[in-house]
C-alpha cells in the first residue's frame, strides 16, 4: 500500500481528467484527455469520477489507495462469509491473512499502483449477489458495476441463466437508468459513446491489439502470430464457446450451493473473453482464492484444484515480468520456449484450468451425492 502512494497511478489520472472534461463540457472521446491517453469508459463513469478532479493528485491518490484497501478487505470478508459462517475467532485472522496474501498478486498489485477501479466492481457484484436473496434491490450492484465498465454485464447473463429474472431486470433497469442520466447530463459524450459506436471500437482500447500486455483470448491469438482478421473471428467463436461453458458451470455451481465459485467463474470469464485485458482486470482471482482456501483443505477435492492453486500463486509481479515487463521499452527475460509462452498468457491458462477443474469437481460432487439408483440414472457426459 505504501508503494502504491509513490506510484504514478496513470489510470487514476485518466479518470480524473475524464471527470474534469465532463464537468467542463469538453469533448470526452474524440481526443486524449490526459497526455495521449483516451477515456474509454462509459460517460456515466466520467460523472462518477468528476469529484476526484476537484482534489489534488496527491489527495486523490491517497483516497483511492485507502478505498482500494478497504474494498480488498471487504471482498475477502464477504467471500469468506459466502462460504458459510466461520467461527468468529477465525474470521478476523483469516481475512487479514488472505487480504495480506492478495497484495502480492499482480492483479491486485497493479490495481493499487495504477489507481484502478476493478476492486470496486468486484465489491459491487459481491455485495449484490451474495446478500439477501429476497431483497427487492438485488441487481442494483450489478447494474452500477456495468454502468462503470461494460464487462460486468456478464452477471446479467448469469442471472438470466440461473432463472433470477427479476434480479436481471433490476440490474438491466439500473444500467439503463445510468445511460439515461448520461444523455441528460453529458448528451454529446453519451451520443458519441452509445450512438456513435465508440463503445464497440476496439482500436480505442490500446494502440497495439497484439501487445504483450493483452491478457485475454484475443491477445493470446494476436501475440502468437494469428493475423488480425482471422484472429477476430476465431476470438469471437472461442469467446462464445468459453462464455457458454463458464455460464453452464456457474449455473451448476449455483445449484450445488457453490455461489462464490459461480461468481468467480463469471468474473474471470469476462476478463478472458474481453477484447483487451490487463493483468489488473483479473482481480476476480481474489474471491476465487478465498474459494481455493476451502477446497484445498478438503482431501476429496484438493487434487482437483491444487494445479490451479499453484498457477494462481505464480501470478506474482516479478514472475510475470519475466515474459511481460510493464515497461514497453523493456526486453523480456523469456522470449521463446514453452515457459515463456505459458507466462506470457498465464491468466488465460489459469482460467482454462479453472474451467476444467470446476467441470470435474462439480461432476464428482454430483456423482457422490447420488444414491446407487440415482447414480445409474445420471446422464453420461461425452
Amino acid at each position: 500500500m505504501v508503494l502504491a502512494l509513490d506510484a504514478e497511478a496513470v489510470d487514476l489520472e485518466v479518470y480524473r481528467a475524464g471527470g474534469e472534461a465532463a464537468l467542463a463540457g469538453r469533448d470526452l472521446y474524440n481526443a486524449p484527455v490526459w497526455y495521449d491517453f483516451r477515456f474509454t469508459y462509459p460517460p456515466f463513469a466520467a460523472l462518477v469520477f468528476a469529484p476526484l478532479s476537484l482534489l489534488s493528485a496527491a489527495t486523490a491518490k491517497t483516497l483511492v489507495v485507502l478505498m482500494n484497501t478497504s474494498l480488498l478487505v471487504f471482498i475477502v470478508a464477504r467471500s469468506w462469509h459466502s462460504l458459510g459462517r466461520p467461527a468468529s475467532r477465525l474470521l478476523v485472522p483469516a481475512v487479514i491473512a488472505v487480504s495480506g496474501a492478495s497484495f502480492v498478486l499482480e492483479s491486485v498489485h497493479s490495481n493499487f499502483n495504477d489507481g484502478q477501479i476493478n476492486l470496486l466492481l468486484v465489491a459491487l457484484v459481491l455485495a449484490d449477489l451474495t446478500g439477501r436473496t429476497d431483497h427487492p434491490a438485488r441487481g442494483v450492484g450489478v447494474g452500477l458495476a456495468a454502468a462503470l465498465k461494460l464487462t460486468p454485464l456478464i452477471f446479467v447473463a448469469y442471472l438470466i441463466v440461473t432463472r433470477k429474472f427479476r434480479q436481471a431486470a433490476v440490474a438491466s433497469a439500473c444500467a439503463a437508468g445510468t445511460v439515461a442520466v448520461s444523455f441528460l447530463v453529458v448528451p454529446a459524450a453519451a451520443t458519441d459513446y452509445w450512438l456513435g459506436g465508440m463503445f464497440a471500437d476496439l482500436s480505442r482500447i490500446h494502440v497495439d491489439p497484439a501487445s504483450r500486455h493483452n491478457q485475454s483470448l484475443r491477445g493470446l491469438l494476436l501475440k502468437n502470430g494469428v493475423p488480425e482478421t482471422p484472429a477476430l473471428w476465431l476470438w469471437l467463436a472461442l469467446g462464445a464457446v468459453v462464455g457458454v461453458a463458464a455460464l453452464m458451470l456457474a449455473t451448476r455451481a449455483t445449484r450445488r450451493g457453490e455461489q462464490l465459485l459461480a461468481l468467480s467463474l463469471c468474473g474471470l470469464c469476462a476478463a478472458a473473453v474481453s477484447p483487451w485485458s490487463w493483468g489488473h482486470h483479473w482481480v476476480w482471482l481474489v474471491p476465487f482464492g478465498v474459494f481455493l482456501t476451502r477446497v484445498v483443505g478438503r482431501p476429496g477435492r484438493r487434487g482437483r484444484w491444487l494445479p490451479t492453486a499453484v498457477l494462481v500463486a505464480g501470478t506474482l509481479p516479478g514472475v510475470l515480468a519475466l515474459a511481460d515487463p510493464m515497461d514497453d521499452d523493456a526486453v523480456p527475460v523469456l522470449t521463446d520456449g514453452p515457459l515463456a509462452f505459458v507466462l506470457a498468457n498465464l491468466y488465460v491458462f489459469i482460467f482454462i484450468t479453472i474451467l476444467v477443474a470446476a467441470a470435474v469437481d462439480l461432476r464428482s460432487q454430483r456423482t457422490l451425492s447420488a444414491g446407487p439408483r440415482d447414480r445409474e440414472k445420471l446422464p453420461k457426459d461425452g
